[in-house]
């Protein structure tokens, strides 16, 4: 089961016995799929929260950042339980998580990094400061994110030129304008707590590259 439609999820060599099912909340989102997933792929158009599959039909759950799409924490709890429902018994979730540090960042520290040029990649900086922005119920307006990574980048020109970030990946923040979404980014710990009564964990893998510490995976069993 792939939560979102990740061309690179979906599109994994995955093993030959394999039948990879996509949920997407969003129509348009599957349609653009098309012929990146493979032919045993089926992609169903439904919430999360209320799967529209028997107990027990999953063996494997992957996500790459799909719990951010979420509203924290209740939508995190519901779905945890509705994730133990399908999950068959050996079963496991494994999910990416983009999580805000234990310590918060201060935004005028992200300035400094980008001043510095102690920031590898616009998709950092832009992480880096949605989880600075975001209020204390974890759940920050996607317009606001775009708001503030505009106001600290400045000329998008002049910033592709310092940093030799393409141009085309800084200009995206203005796709942020006018959204209604919300994003969320709980630290690893509150992530867990949230799940923990659904989902035990049984591994957590940090990644080595920038911000991996912000971004384990963490893999669980139902309990």
């Amino acid at each position: 089961l792939v939560l979102g439609v990740t061309p690179e999820l979906v599109g994994a060599p995955w093993p030959a016995a394999t039948r990879p099912i996509a949920v997407e909340r969003s129509a348009e989102v599957i349609a653009a799929l098309g012929p990146r997933a493979p032919a045993s792929t089926r992609a169903l158009l439904a919430d999360w929260r209320a799967l529209p599959l028997a107990a027990g039909a999953i063996d494997l759950v992957v996500g790459d950042g799909a719990l951010t799409n979420l509203r924290f924490p209740d939508d995190y709890r519901a779905l945890a339980a509705e994730l133990a429902r399908v999950l068959a018994p050996g079963g496991r979730v494994a999910l990416r998580l983009f999580a805000a540090p234990a310590v918060a960042e201060p935004l005028d520290a992200v300035a400094a990094a980008l001043a510095a040029g102690a920031i590898g990649s616009f998709h950092a900086l832009k992480w880096r400061v949605a989880m600075a922005i975001q209020p204390a119920d974890r759940n920050v307006a996607v317009v606001d994110i775009g708001r503030a990574v505009e106001a600290l980048c400045g000329d998008r020109a002049a910033l592709a030129a310092r940093t030799g970030w393409p141009r085309a990946v800084i200009d995206a923040i203005a796709s942020y304008r006018g959204s209604g979404l919300r994003y969320s980014f709980p630290t690893q710990a509150e992530v867990i707590a949230a799940l923990g009564d659904a989902l035990a964990v049984v591994d957590i893998v940090q990644p080595g590259y920038e911000l991996g510490e912000r971004c384990p995976t963490v893999v669980w069993a139902r309990r």
